[in-house]
Protein backbone atom coordinates (compact mmCIF):
# COMPACT_ATOMS: atom_id res chain seq x y z
CA UNK A 1 0.00 0.00 0.00
CA UNK A 2 2.94 2.25 0.69
CA UNK A 3 5.76 3.50 -1.82
CA UNK A 4 8.94 5.28 -1.36
CA UNK A 5 8.39 8.27 0.89
CA UNK A 6 4.91 7.33 0.99
CA UNK A 7 3.53 6.77 4.61
CA UNK A 8 0.70 4.60 6.04
CA UNK A 9 -1.66 6.82 8.44
CA UNK A 10 -4.59 5.55 10.35
CA UNK A 11 -7.25 7.96 11.28
CA UNK A 12 -9.24 7.20 13.90
CA UNK A 13 -12.21 9.48 15.14
CA UNK A 14 -15.18 7.52 17.31
CA UNK A 15 -18.12 9.52 15.86
CA UNK A 16 -19.83 9.45 12.28
CA UNK A 17 -17.41 10.05 9.53
CA UNK A 18 -19.99 12.46 7.45
CA UNK A 19 -19.86 14.57 10.22
CA UNK A 20 -16.29 15.01 11.87
CA UNK A 21 -14.75 17.56 10.09
CA UNK A 22 -11.78 17.89 11.39
CA UNK A 23 -10.37 14.14 11.25
CA UNK A 24 -11.54 14.36 7.49
CA UNK A 25 -9.52 17.00 6.68
CA UNK A 26 -6.76 15.36 8.30
CA UNK A 27 -7.13 12.38 5.90
CA UNK A 28 -7.98 14.91 3.00
CA UNK A 29 -4.47 16.77 4.04
CA UNK A 30 -2.02 13.41 4.60
CA UNK A 31 -3.77 11.62 0.72
CA UNK A 32 -2.90 15.50 -1.09
CA UNK A 33 0.70 14.94 0.12
CA UNK A 34 0.85 11.80 -1.37
CA UNK A 35 0.47 9.03 1.88
CA UNK A 36 -1.93 6.38 2.60
CA UNK A 37 -4.43 6.49 4.72
CA UNK A 38 -7.09 3.99 6.61
CA UNK A 39 -9.65 6.16 7.92
CA UNK A 40 -12.35 4.59 10.56
CA UNK A 41 -15.36 6.03 12.31
CA UNK A 42 -19.34 5.70 12.75
CA UNK A 43 -21.39 4.47 9.85
CA UNK A 44 -23.53 7.93 9.20
CA UNK A 45 -23.46 10.23 6.62
CA UNK A 46 -21.31 10.17 3.47
CA UNK A 47 -18.24 11.28 3.75
CA UNK A 48 -16.84 14.37 2.03
CA UNK A 49 -17.01 14.42 -1.64
CA UNK A 50 -13.22 15.69 -1.58
CA UNK A 51 -11.83 12.34 -0.20
CA UNK A 52 -13.78 10.04 -2.61
CA UNK A 53 -10.93 12.01 -5.41
CA UNK A 54 -8.40 9.97 -3.39
CA UNK A 55 -9.56 6.24 -3.36
CA UNK A 56 -6.88 4.87 -4.43
CA UNK A 57 -4.35 5.49 -1.30
CA UNK A 58 -7.66 5.60 0.86
CA UNK A 59 -9.55 2.89 2.63
CA UNK A 60 -12.63 3.70 4.72
CA UNK A 61 -14.02 1.53 7.56
CA UNK A 62 -16.71 2.13 9.43
CA UNK A 63 -18.60 0.31 11.98
CA UNK A 64 -21.99 0.45 13.92
CA UNK A 65 -21.26 1.11 17.30
CA UNK A 66 -23.20 -0.62 19.77
CA UNK A 67 -25.73 1.17 22.20
CA UNK A 68 -26.97 -0.22 25.22
CA UNK A 69 -30.93 -0.27 25.69
CA UNK A 70 -32.41 2.87 27.11
CA UNK A 71 -34.00 1.14 29.89
CA UNK A 72 -30.64 0.40 31.09
CA UNK A 73 -29.04 3.88 30.76
CA UNK A 74 -32.31 5.27 33.23
CA UNK A 75 -32.10 2.38 36.09
CA UNK A 76 -28.42 1.62 36.12
CA UNK A 77 -26.10 4.40 34.38
CA UNK A 78 -22.89 2.59 35.32
CA UNK A 79 -24.13 -0.41 33.99
CA UNK A 80 -25.13 1.41 30.78
CA UNK A 81 -21.41 2.79 30.73
CA UNK A 82 -19.84 -0.54 30.97
CA UNK A 83 -21.86 -2.17 28.28
CA UNK A 84 -21.13 0.98 25.72
CA UNK A 85 -17.54 0.97 26.54
CA UNK A 86 -17.30 -2.62 25.96
CA UNK A 87 -19.03 -2.05 22.85
CA UNK A 88 -17.05 0.31 20.93
CA UNK A 89 -13.89 -1.49 22.39
CA UNK A 90 -15.32 -4.43 20.43
CA UNK A 91 -16.43 -2.74 17.50
CA UNK A 92 -12.69 -0.89 17.17
CA UNK A 93 -10.64 -3.10 17.64
CA UNK A 94 -12.67 -5.28 14.80
CA UNK A 95 -12.23 -2.66 12.65
CA UNK A 96 -8.63 -2.24 13.16
CA UNK A 97 -8.35 -6.21 11.97
CA UNK A 98 -9.34 -4.81 8.67
CA UNK A 99 -7.06 -2.30 8.10
CA UNK A 100 -4.86 -3.12 5.03
CA UNK A 101 -1.09 -3.05 5.51
CA UNK A 102 1.20 -2.13 8.25
CA UNK A 103 0.72 1.66 9.27
CA UNK A 104 3.43 3.93 9.99
CA UNK A 105 1.32 6.39 12.66
CA UNK A 106 -2.40 6.22 14.07
CA UNK A 107 -3.46 9.47 14.71
CA UNK A 108 -6.85 9.95 16.88
CA UNK A 109 -9.60 12.30 17.76
CA UNK A 110 -10.07 13.00 21.89
CA UNK A 111 -12.29 12.42 22.82
CA UNK A 112 -13.58 9.58 23.77
CA UNK A 113 -10.73 8.71 25.51
CA UNK A 114 -12.56 5.33 26.63
CA UNK A 115 -12.30 2.87 24.93
CA UNK A 116 -10.33 4.44 22.17
CA UNK A 117 -7.06 5.28 23.97
CA UNK A 118 -6.30 2.43 25.01
CA UNK A 119 -7.37 0.44 21.87
CA UNK A 120 -5.39 2.63 19.67
CA UNK A 121 -2.11 1.91 21.57
CA UNK A 122 -2.32 -1.59 22.36
CA UNK A 123 -2.64 -1.88 18.64
CA UNK A 124 0.22 -0.06 17.93
CA UNK A 125 2.68 -2.61 20.27
CA UNK A 126 0.76 -5.58 18.74
CA UNK A 127 1.83 -4.05 15.06
CA UNK A 128 5.44 -3.92 16.90
CA UNK A 129 5.55 -7.68 17.54
CA UNK A 130 3.52 -8.50 14.11
CA UNK A 131 5.47 -5.94 11.85
CA UNK A 132 9.37 -5.45 13.64
CA UNK A 133 7.67 -1.75 13.43
CA UNK A 134 5.76 0.09 16.51
CA UNK A 135 3.61 2.84 14.76
CA UNK A 136 3.93 6.06 15.70
CA UNK A 137 0.77 7.16 18.31
CA UNK A 138 -0.48 10.70 17.76
CA UNK A 139 -3.43 12.38 19.71
CA UNK A 140 -5.85 14.95 18.16
CA UNK A 141 -7.19 17.08 21.35
CA UNK A 142 -10.14 18.52 20.29
CA UNK A 143 -11.80 18.27 23.81
CA UNK A 144 -11.08 17.14 27.18
CA UNK A 145 -13.38 13.96 27.39
CA UNK A 146 -13.89 13.74 31.10
CA UNK A 147 -15.02 16.73 31.06
CA UNK A 148 -17.88 15.79 28.64
CA UNK A 149 -19.44 13.23 31.72
CA UNK A 150 -21.08 14.12 34.99
CA UNK A 151 -19.84 15.83 37.40
CA UNK A 152 -18.43 14.24 40.79
CA UNK A 153 -19.24 10.80 38.61
CA UNK A 154 -17.41 7.60 38.52
CA UNK A 155 -16.94 7.24 35.01
CA UNK A 156 -16.45 10.96 34.93
CA UNK A 157 -13.06 10.28 37.64
CA UNK A 158 -12.13 7.08 35.37
CA UNK A 159 -12.08 8.92 31.94
CA UNK A 160 -9.92 11.49 33.67
CA UNK A 161 -7.47 9.05 34.97
CA UNK A 162 -7.71 7.10 31.70
CA UNK A 163 -6.76 9.87 29.96
CA UNK A 164 -4.02 11.41 32.43
CA UNK A 165 -2.59 7.63 32.00
CA UNK A 166 -2.77 6.96 28.10
CA UNK A 167 -1.53 10.57 27.37
CA UNK A 168 2.53 10.48 27.87
CA UNK A 169 2.72 7.17 26.13
CA UNK A 170 1.92 9.09 22.84
CA UNK A 171 4.56 10.42 20.34
CA UNK A 172 2.95 13.54 19.53
CA UNK A 173 0.45 16.13 20.22
CA UNK A 174 -2.07 17.93 18.42
CA UNK A 175 -4.72 20.67 20.37
CA UNK A 176 -7.08 23.02 19.49
CA UNK A 177 -6.02 25.74 21.19
CA UNK A 178 -3.24 27.34 23.30
CA UNK A 179 -5.20 27.04 26.35
CA UNK A 180 -5.60 23.43 26.28
CA UNK A 181 -1.83 23.10 25.50
CA UNK A 182 -1.14 24.97 28.64
CA UNK A 183 -4.03 22.58 30.58
CA UNK A 184 -2.03 19.53 29.22
CA UNK A 185 1.30 21.05 30.49
CA UNK A 186 0.22 21.38 33.93
CA UNK A 187 -2.35 19.03 34.72
CA UNK A 188 -1.89 15.60 32.45
CA UNK A 189 2.21 16.72 32.72
CA UNK A 190 2.87 16.13 29.10
CA UNK A 191 6.06 17.63 27.59
CA UNK A 192 5.56 20.75 26.14
CA UNK A 193 7.79 20.07 23.37
CA UNK A 194 5.33 17.09 21.79
CA UNK A 195 2.35 19.26 22.00
CA UNK A 196 1.86 21.41 18.83
CA UNK A 197 -1.51 24.09 18.24
CA UNK A 198 -3.00 23.53 15.39
CA UNK A 199 -6.02 25.62 15.17
CA UNK A 200 -9.09 24.79 12.84
CA UNK A 201 -9.29 26.48 9.72
CA UNK A 202 -11.83 26.43 7.04
CA UNK A 203 -10.47 24.57 3.56
CA UNK A 204 -10.51 26.36 0.36
CA UNK A 205 -14.22 25.30 -0.50
CA UNK A 206 -16.00 27.61 2.78
CA UNK A 207 -15.65 30.76 0.45
CA UNK A 208 -18.23 33.64 -0.97
CA UNK A 209 -21.00 31.72 -2.90
CA UNK A 210 -21.16 33.28 -6.39
CA UNK A 211 -24.32 34.72 -7.64
CA UNK A 212 -24.78 31.66 -10.16
CA UNK A 213 -24.59 29.00 -7.47
CA UNK A 214 -26.92 30.81 -4.65
CA UNK A 215 -29.46 31.04 -7.39
CA UNK A 216 -29.35 27.65 -8.25
CA UNK A 217 -29.19 26.34 -3.91
CA UNK A 218 -32.16 28.73 -3.91
CA UNK A 219 -34.09 27.57 -7.05
CA UNK A 220 -33.62 23.95 -5.18
CA UNK A 221 -34.15 24.72 -1.79
CA UNK A 222 -37.36 26.85 -2.63
CA UNK A 223 -40.44 24.22 -2.03
CA UNK A 224 -39.08 23.51 1.60
CA UNK A 225 -38.08 27.23 2.31
CA UNK A 226 -42.08 28.27 1.31
CA UNK A 227 -43.45 25.08 2.86
CA UNK A 228 -42.11 25.98 5.86
CA UNK A 229 -42.82 29.68 5.93
CA UNK A 230 -45.44 30.58 2.84
CA UNK A 231 -44.51 34.63 2.93
CA UNK A 232 -41.25 33.73 1.79
CA UNK A 233 -42.80 32.66 -1.30
CA UNK A 234 -41.40 34.10 -4.72
CA UNK A 235 -44.28 33.99 -7.95
CA UNK A 236 -41.43 34.76 -10.42
CA UNK A 237 -39.67 32.79 -12.29
CA UNK A 238 -36.25 34.55 -12.64
CA UNK A 239 -36.06 35.06 -9.20
CA UNK A 240 -35.16 33.57 -5.64
CA UNK A 241 -35.25 35.53 -2.62
CA UNK A 242 -31.71 36.45 -2.70
CA UNK A 243 -31.15 36.67 -6.45
CA UNK A 244 -32.64 37.37 -9.88
CA UNK A 245 -32.10 36.54 -13.52
CA UNK A 246 -31.31 39.33 -15.79
CA UNK A 247 -31.24 40.12 -19.64
CA UNK A 248 -28.69 42.56 -20.99
CA UNK A 249 -27.95 43.42 -24.63
CA UNK A 250 -29.56 39.77 -25.21
CA UNK A 251 -27.50 38.00 -22.25
CA UNK A 252 -28.96 36.06 -19.46
CA UNK A 253 -26.84 36.99 -16.32
CA UNK A 254 -27.53 35.74 -12.55
CA UNK A 255 -27.20 38.72 -9.98
CA UNK A 256 -27.75 39.06 -6.22
CA UNK A 257 -30.80 41.21 -5.52
CA UNK A 258 -30.29 44.94 -4.01
CA UNK A 259 -33.93 45.89 -3.60
CA UNK A 260 -35.40 46.67 -0.07
CA UNK A 261 -37.87 43.31 -0.46
CA UNK A 262 -34.60 41.30 -0.37
CA UNK A 263 -34.15 39.67 2.93
CA UNK A 264 -31.05 39.25 5.23
CA UNK A 265 -30.11 35.85 5.98
CA UNK A 266 -28.75 34.73 9.23
CA UNK A 267 -27.32 31.10 9.56
CA UNK A 268 -26.48 28.59 12.29
CA UNK A 269 -26.05 24.77 12.68
CA UNK A 270 -26.54 23.04 16.19
CA UNK A 271 -26.38 19.37 16.79
CA UNK A 272 -29.97 20.13 18.75
CA UNK A 273 -28.57 18.97 21.64
CA UNK A 274 -28.23 20.05 25.50
CA UNK A 275 -25.02 21.28 24.93
CA UNK A 276 -26.18 24.27 22.81
CA UNK A 277 -28.69 26.58 24.32
CA UNK A 278 -31.25 26.84 21.32
CA UNK A 279 -33.65 28.75 23.27
CA UNK A 280 -30.96 31.74 23.44
CA UNK A 281 -31.71 32.22 19.64
CA UNK A 282 -35.42 31.63 19.86
CA UNK A 283 -35.72 34.52 22.71
CA UNK A 284 -33.65 37.40 20.63
CA UNK A 285 -35.44 36.58 17.47
CA UNK A 286 -38.74 37.00 19.08
CA UNK A 287 -37.34 40.62 20.49
CA UNK A 288 -36.64 41.35 17.25
CA UNK A 289 -39.57 40.66 15.78
CA UNK A 290 -41.36 42.81 18.62
CA UNK A 291 -39.01 45.54 18.55
CA UNK A 292 -39.63 45.82 14.65
CA UNK A 293 -43.18 45.95 15.05
CA UNK A 294 -43.61 48.00 17.83
CA UNK A 295 -41.19 50.84 17.10
CA UNK A 296 -42.50 50.66 13.21
CA UNK A 297 -38.78 50.16 12.20
CA UNK A 298 -37.93 50.21 8.23
CA UNK A 299 -36.31 46.57 8.21
CA UNK A 300 -35.36 43.69 5.69
CA UNK A 301 -37.51 40.67 6.52
CA UNK A 302 -35.28 38.38 8.47
CA UNK A 303 -34.55 34.91 6.94
CA UNK A 304 -32.93 32.42 9.78
CA UNK A 305 -31.89 29.25 9.05
CA UNK A 306 -30.66 26.45 10.75
CA UNK A 307 -29.00 23.52 9.78
CA UNK A 308 -28.55 20.10 11.33
CA UNK A 309 -30.27 17.68 13.00
CA UNK A 310 -30.14 16.11 16.32
CA UNK A 311 -32.20 14.50 19.84
CA UNK A 312 -33.83 17.92 20.02
CA UNK A 313 -34.93 18.91 16.62
CA UNK A 314 -38.18 18.36 17.16
CA UNK A 315 -38.92 19.53 20.27
CA UNK A 316 -37.74 23.09 19.10
CA UNK A 317 -39.30 23.26 16.07
CA UNK A 318 -42.52 22.51 17.98
CA UNK A 319 -41.46 25.86 20.05
CA UNK A 320 -40.89 28.01 16.72
CA UNK A 321 -44.64 26.86 15.43
CA UNK A 322 -46.17 28.67 18.42
CA UNK A 323 -43.91 32.30 17.91
CA UNK A 324 -46.48 33.78 14.93
CA UNK A 325 -43.16 36.09 13.92
CA UNK A 326 -44.28 38.53 11.54
CA UNK A 327 -41.25 39.90 10.44
CA UNK A 328 -38.93 37.07 11.19
CA UNK A 329 -38.88 33.63 9.49
CA UNK A 330 -37.04 30.45 11.04
CA UNK A 331 -35.98 27.47 8.65
CA UNK A 332 -34.81 24.09 9.68
CA UNK A 333 -32.92 22.37 6.74
CA UNK A 334 -30.55 19.23 6.61
CA UNK A 335 -28.58 19.85 3.45
CA UNK A 336 -26.65 17.97 1.35
CA UNK A 337 -22.44 18.25 2.86
CA UNK A 338 -21.37 20.14 -0.66
CA UNK A 339 -24.60 22.45 -0.35
CA UNK A 340 -23.54 23.61 3.40
CA UNK A 341 -20.56 25.89 2.32
CA UNK A 342 -22.62 26.72 -0.28
CA UNK A 343 -25.34 28.26 2.15
CA UNK A 344 -22.70 29.24 4.55
CA UNK A 345 -21.64 31.59 1.69
CA UNK A 346 -24.88 33.23 1.11
CA UNK A 347 -25.26 34.30 4.96
CA UNK A 348 -25.13 37.68 5.80
CA UNK A 349 -24.34 37.08 9.36
CA UNK A 350 -23.48 33.74 11.64
CA UNK A 351 -24.78 32.40 14.84
CA UNK A 352 -22.78 30.51 17.06
CA UNK A 353 -24.39 28.80 20.21
CA UNK A 354 -21.75 26.71 20.91
CA UNK A 355 -19.98 26.33 24.73
CA UNK A 356 -17.58 24.11 25.53
CA UNK A 357 -17.12 21.54 28.63
CA UNK A 358 -14.03 22.44 29.20
CA UNK A 359 -13.72 25.94 28.33
CA UNK A 360 -10.23 24.66 26.05
CA UNK A 361 -11.80 24.09 22.68
CA UNK A 362 -13.74 26.50 20.06
CA UNK A 363 -16.48 26.16 17.79
CA UNK A 364 -15.48 24.39 14.23
CA UNK A 365 -18.84 26.33 12.83
CA UNK A 366 -17.54 30.09 13.38
CA UNK A 367 -14.60 28.69 11.10
CA UNK A 368 -16.36 27.56 8.53
CA UNK A 369 -18.19 30.89 8.52
CA UNK A 370 -15.00 32.99 8.77
CA UNK A 371 -14.06 31.05 5.10
CA UNK A 372 -17.23 32.06 3.87
CA UNK A 373 -16.45 35.89 5.16
CA UNK A 374 -19.07 35.41 7.17
CA UNK A 375 -18.81 37.49 10.13
CA UNK A 376 -20.37 35.95 13.53
CA UNK A 377 -22.50 36.22 16.76
CA UNK A 378 -21.07 34.05 19.31
CA UNK A 379 -21.94 33.23 22.99
CA UNK A 380 -19.20 33.80 25.49
CA UNK A 381 -16.55 31.19 27.07
CA UNK A 382 -13.53 30.66 28.18
CA UNK A 383 -11.33 30.78 25.58
CA UNK A 384 -13.06 31.96 22.87
CA UNK A 385 -11.10 34.54 22.36
CA UNK A 386 -8.38 32.87 20.36
CA UNK A 387 -11.55 32.94 17.64
CA UNK A 388 -13.82 35.57 17.94
CA UNK A 389 -12.73 39.05 19.34
CA UNK A 390 -15.57 41.19 19.86
CA UNK A 391 -16.08 44.51 17.58
CA UNK A 392 -12.87 42.76 14.81
CA UNK A 393 -14.30 39.84 13.71
CA UNK A 394 -18.03 40.03 14.88
CA UNK A 395 -19.74 40.37 18.25
CA UNK A 396 -19.72 37.92 21.84
CA UNK A 397 -22.89 37.96 23.71
CA UNK A 398 -23.19 36.67 27.24
CA UNK A 399 -27.01 36.96 28.04
CA UNK A 400 -29.04 33.59 28.17
CA UNK A 401 -32.43 36.17 28.30
CA UNK A 402 -31.17 37.04 24.24
CA UNK A 403 -31.54 40.30 24.61
CA UNK A 404 -28.40 41.18 23.70
CA UNK A 405 -28.19 39.13 20.95
CA UNK A 406 -31.38 40.98 20.04
CA UNK A 407 -29.97 44.22 20.09
CA UNK A 408 -26.67 43.01 17.62
CA UNK A 409 -29.23 42.42 15.42
CA UNK A 410 -31.13 44.85 15.27
CA UNK A 411 -27.61 47.39 14.99
CA UNK A 412 -25.76 45.07 12.41
CA UNK A 413 -28.57 44.04 10.05
CA UNK A 414 -30.52 47.55 9.64
CA UNK A 415 -27.18 48.63 7.20
CA UNK A 416 -27.93 49.31 3.89
CA UNK A 417 -26.26 47.17 1.15
CA UNK A 418 -23.42 48.33 -0.90
CA UNK A 419 -21.94 48.45 -4.47
CA UNK A 420 -21.40 44.26 -3.82
CA UNK A 421 -24.59 43.66 -2.31
CA UNK A 422 -23.10 43.09 1.07
CA UNK A 423 -24.52 45.10 4.53
CA UNK A 424 -22.43 47.66 4.86
CA UNK A 425 -21.48 49.19 8.88
CA UNK A 426 -20.09 46.51 11.26
CA UNK A 427 -20.99 44.09 8.91
CA UNK A 428 -18.78 45.00 6.08
CA UNK A 429 -15.49 46.22 8.90
CA UNK A 430 -15.96 42.53 10.45
CA UNK A 431 -15.40 40.94 6.62
CA UNK A 432 -12.58 43.05 5.78
CA UNK A 433 -11.27 41.58 8.73
CA UNK A 434 -11.69 38.47 8.81
CA UNK A 435 -10.74 38.23 4.66
CA UNK A 436 -7.63 36.49 4.17
CA UNK A 437 -7.36 34.54 6.87
CA UNK A 438 -5.00 30.90 6.35
CA UNK A 439 -6.52 28.01 5.15
CA UNK A 440 -6.82 24.55 6.76
CA UNK A 441 -4.30 23.54 4.17
CA UNK A 442 -1.53 25.74 4.97
CA UNK A 443 -2.08 25.58 8.40
CA UNK A 444 -1.75 21.37 8.72
CA UNK A 445 1.44 21.69 6.58
CA UNK A 446 3.23 24.22 8.75
CA UNK A 447 1.77 22.70 12.28
CA UNK A 448 1.34 19.01 11.36
CA UNK A 449 2.20 17.43 8.84
CA UNK A 450 6.36 17.03 10.13
CA UNK A 451 4.93 15.81 13.68
CA UNK A 452 3.36 13.59 12.07
CA UNK A 453 5.53 12.59 10.07
CA UNK A 454 8.41 12.42 12.80
CA UNK A 455 5.95 10.35 14.67
CA UNK A 456 6.48 7.60 11.99
CA UNK A 457 9.14 4.78 13.07
CA UNK A 458 11.66 5.46 10.57
CA UNK A 459 11.76 8.82 10.95
CA UNK A 460 12.59 8.56 14.75
CA UNK A 461 15.29 5.39 14.03
CA UNK A 462 17.10 7.88 12.39
CA UNK A 463 16.82 10.89 14.48
CA UNK A 464 18.01 8.54 17.10
CA UNK A 465 21.25 7.59 15.38
CA UNK A 466 21.90 11.04 14.11
CA UNK A 467 21.98 11.73 18.10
Amino acid sequence: MTGPGRKHVVVVVMGDLGRSPRMSYHALSLLEHGHCVSLIGYEGEDIMPQLKLHGGLLQVIRFNPYTPPSWIRKYALPLYYMFRIVGLAFGLTVATTQIQGDPDCVLVQNPPSLPLLMIAYCYCLIKERSAKKKPGFVIDWHNLGFTMLKPKSMIRQLAYENEKMMSPYADGHLCVTKAMKEWLIGNFGIDGDKIFELYDRPPEFFRPTKAEVMHDLMKRLKSDMEKQSPCLRVEETNRTLFTEVLLQHGNRQIVERDDEDRPVLIVSSTSWTADEDFSILLRALGLLDRTIKENNIKFPRVVVIVTGKGPQKEMYKEQISQMHLEKVSILTLWLEASDYPKLLGCADLGVSLHTSTSDLDLPMKVLDMFGCEVPVCAVKFGCLDELVQDGVNGRVFSQTSGLELSEQFLHLLIEKRGDDKKITGDLAKFRGNIRGMTRWRENWKDQAHDMIMDACPDILQSHSKED
